[in-house]
């Protein structure tokens, strides 16, 4: 007569290991939600407007005094119209709360054959817009700016 020893893997049953398997899938589940699904509000409409714009010049310390208006752009962007007073071309910035972001973008003047590249990075406070850029190719330049929201 043969006898049959019983171990602890053979008390193991089916559904026990079906239920283990499942309760797996849903703690991976639930742990892979996060907050970043989560859609944040836009915060465009807070930006847009004329600004009256003093440029500090990082190098000379020479203030520029000029006018920058913010508009609506395509695709969730915002156009920056008379950047830095020297570009005839929108600028494209992208906001993410308060902050709003300028990221490089190169230009080259037809007629010239020169390239000029820019890029930067501000924040809005009530209606103080504060940034700083840098451009770089046909001028090379820094600058740290304020820029006041005007009246309509």
């Amino acid at each position: 007569m043969k006898t049959q020893i019983e171990t602890p893997v053979m008390k193991i049953r089916i559904s026990e290991v079906i239920m283990f398997l499942l309760m797996i899938g849903v703690v991976l589940t639930l742990s892979s939600c996060s907050k970043d699904d989560e859609v944040k509000p836009d915060t465009r409409p807070q930006f847009i407007g004329t600004y009256a714009v003093e440029d500090v010049s990082n190098a000379s310390g020479y203030i520029y005094e000029y006018d920058v208006t913010i508009s609506n752009g395509v695709n969730g962007d915002l156009d920056l119209y008379n950047f830095a007073d020297i570009f005839n071309v929108p600028i494209k910035a992208t906001v993410d709360g308060n902050k709003i972001i300028i990221k490089q973008q190169s230009f080259t003047n037809p007629k010239s054959g020169k390239t000029i590249k820019v890029w930067g990075d501000g924040t809005l406070n009530g209606d103080k817009l504060n940034f700083t850029y840098t451009t770089e190719g046909f001028l090379d330049y820094s600058g740290t700016c304020t820029g006041t929201k005007k009246t309509q």
